[in-house]
């Protein structure tokens, strides 16, 4: 192969892969804030399901890690992990809450795949080690 052609291969390579990957990197950057309302919401589902472990990410760009006590029309207040201090906090300062402490269901998912995947190529080969079909000798009828 001459050098020009698997330079032109590398390029049209290059610009296809571009191309693929160029729509991922917006979907990627235009993640979507979060509003005082659905925050709000977000704050009193969580308190509701006792599922208080949360990392808050505040609009300055500083991140909080603690445990929701309660919440109001205006804010909530969150007790620091590191500190155990009781911050309040408004629901127009928060960018972003998300929960910490647990698995998603994605990984949930994929361990019980996991699992029965390994289950089943155990079961296969040991089938197959013990798979004889002329153990009890050939006779013809």
């Amino acid at each position: 192969m001459k050098p020009l052609q698997r330079k032109s291969r590398l390029s049209i390579a290059g610009v296809a892969l571009m191309l693929v990957l160029a729509p991922l990197m917006r979907v990627a950057q235009a993640q979507p804030q979060q509003g005082p309302a659905s925050v709000k919401a977000a704050v009193e589902k969580r308190l509701a399901n006792k599922k208080t472990k949360v990392k808050i990410k505040l609009r300055t760009g500083e991140e909080v890690k603690g445990k929701l006590d309660q919440s109001d029309d205006n804010g909530f207040t969150l007790t620091q992990d590191k500190t155990n201090k009781q911050v309040q906090i408004s629901y127009a300062d928060v960018e972003k809450v998300s929960g910490r402490g647990g698995l998603s269901t994605g990984a949930k998912i994929g361990i019980v795949a996991a699992i029965a995947v390994g289950v089943l190529a155990i079961v296969v080969i040991v089938a197959l080690r013990n798979f004889d079909p002329f153990s009890g000798g050939i006779t013809v009828r």
